[in-house]
């Protein structure tokens, strides 16, 4: 026991330093780099529910098929795929129905299955997504809209936060008279360890946008530009 206590005793004295293993051992100049644009997005993709209720469950479940089927039609007569690639119905499900008075002897079901489709063609967004959203026994809808180049997009920008930060890098360094050396760590990502340990991370500074999910009914129908961006943390030595 008293060498437990002595062993905790030393640690706790330790200096700061001692205990922060995941700071260089060099100095360093820590940059954050970012960089962003907007963009057009140029598909979309809606997720939301359809259900229907009926004493007997099996003609629910057809009800919840013939949606379906329109669904389906829907999307051919604009020329939209209807097969896996355009539209994927999963989670087909019987639930007590809520808000019923139940008989326990004779509960009340609804069927509800889960919808995802994919709108290749934002010029066919709007004569999509409005007869979905008055079409009966559909709800909880979800969309998002981005961009088929998105992982082309998100490199651009990466190589623009990465030059920013060895801008800043550099402008730090001359400021004392240094220059900068290798880059010794990056992340696309906060260096926790390293912004907690020294003090260099304001609060809300990290801010990443690309596809933006809308639930209001107005704005499903609207398509604009998306701001999408970048940030990279760097460390380099300094020579």
């Amino acid at each position: 026991m008293f060498k437990r206590r002595l062993l905790s005793l030393v640690f706790a004295c330790l200096p700061i330093s001692a205990l922060a293993g995941d700071l260089p051992s060099y100095p360093f100049i820590h940059a954050t780099g970012t960089a962003y644009s907007f963009f057009t997005p140029d598909l979309g993709e809606s997720d939301f529910d359809v259900s229907a209720f009926d004493p007997a469950p099996d003609v629910a479940t057809a009800q919840v098929a013939a949606r379906i089927g329109e669904i389906r039609a829907l999307l051919a007569e604009q020329g939209l795929p209807q097969a896996a690639a355009g539209i994927e119905v999963r989670d087909l499900r019987k639930e007590i129905r809520k808000g019923a008075e139940q008989d326990p002897a004779h509960p009340q079901y609804q069927i509800k299955a889960s919808v995802h489709i994919n709108v290749t063609d934002l010029s066919k967004w709007l004569a999509v997504m409005g007869p979905l959203l008055a079409m009966p026994n559909l709800d909880a809808f979800a969309v998002t809209v981005g961009a088929t180049q998105r992982v082309r997009l998100e490199e651009e920008l990466m190589g623009e936060a990465v030059k920013d930060a060895q801008r800043k890098a550099d402008a730090m360094a001359r400021g004392f008279g240094k220059r900068v050396g290798a880059v010794a760590g990056i992340s696309s990502e906060q260096l926790k360890n390293l912004g907690n340990a020294v003090g260099l991370v304001p609060s809300d500074r990290y801010h990443r946008e690309g596809s933006r999910e809308r639930q209001n009914p107005d704005d499903m129908l609207m398509v604009t530009a998306l701001r999408m961006g970048q940030t990279v943390d760097a460390v380099f030595r300094i020579k």
